[in-house]
């Protein structure tokens, strides 16, 4: 099968069956962190996630990609070099480029052509605080993932995402999950955002929304329960499938030294049993 024409949802299948895994290794690459080898280099943050995909691609089912990571240090080169190596040598690992964008129709278009064209991601992390019209754009991308944040892993996500919006005392990310699984899912390639830090409502999003693929992130660094988190999101009858369980930090920085690939890969070998053992 061509994962290049697959859509972004057969992407996920694939690998969830072919690679036994429902680890996601993103890339947050801090400058002052990358190892001694690799400090100052032109291409230093692309060497360094460079190596480790290449160290992990097996143990993954998606990478994700912080924009903001490269952007911040002027690399946005860097990013498309990196996806076009992810994209070349392991195209049947979906790549999530995790910008979470929001902002109306108009430009959104362009978002929408900055992640699948220019830089080739297989799917993006948006932001529905303005609505629909907002996210439209990307869906008009056939095939591509849009991953809507619903229930967040940082502390202050409770500020809003708690708040009561019907009569019956539903808060909005579960509002939001709703309107994600049911009115503005008609592509059947959106998924949703949901910490780990938060297994409860890990729970109820996935009563909400069924088989919908959920992106998780909050394990590792964060803290999360890797068992309270896969039990929380588990599809009935299909385990080790519906989740994105991303680790970052924990797994690029595993070692400070020029072994950081070989620790990467241990470390990602070891959250992936952990979440086989889960399942």
């Amino acid at each position: 099968m061509n994962s290049r024409s697959n859509t972004f949802n057969q992407q996920l299948q694939s690998a969830w069956a072919s690679q036994g895994s429902m680890l996601c290794v993103g890339f947050d690459p801090d400058p002052k962190r990358l190892p001694p080898a690799l400090q100052g280099k032109p291409e230093g943050i692309f060497e360094f996630c460079r190596d480790i995909s290449d160290a992990t691609a097996d143990l993954v089912c998606a990478f994700k990609p912080q924009f903001a990571y490269f952007a911040s240090q002027r690399a946005e080169a860097q990013l498309e070099k990196l996806i076009r190596h992810l994209k070349d040598q392991y195209p049947h690992i979906p790549v999530i480029l995790d910008s979470k964008r929001g902002d109306i129709g108009s430009t959104a278009d362009h978002y929408a052509l900055e992640a699948f064209e220019r830089y080739g991601a297989d799917a993006i992390t948006v932001n529905p605080y303005m609505g629909f019209d907002t996210i439209e754009p990307y869906l008009k991308h056939h095939g591509k993932g849009v991953i809507v944040l619903c229930r967040t892993s940082n502390p202050g996500g409770s500020d809003l995402q708690f708040l009561n919006v019907s009569p019956n005392g539903e808060p909005l990310y579960l509002h939001v999950a709703r309107l994600a699984a049911n009115q503005w899912n008609g592509s059947g390639q959106i998924g949703l955002v949901v910490g780990a830090t938060f297994p409860e409502e890990i729970a109820k999003v996935r009563a909400t929304v069924g088989e919908m693929p959920l992106l998780i992130p909050g394990i590792g660094a964060q803290g999360g329960d890797i068992e309270a988190t896969v039990k929380a999101g588990s599809i009935s009858g299909k385990p080790g499938t519906g989740m994105i369980i991303n680790s970052s930090r924990a797994i690029l920085y595993a070692s400070s030294g020029n072994d950081f690939a070989q620790a990467a890969r241990q470390a990602a070998q070891s959250t992936r049993d952990a979440l086989r053992a889960a399942t």
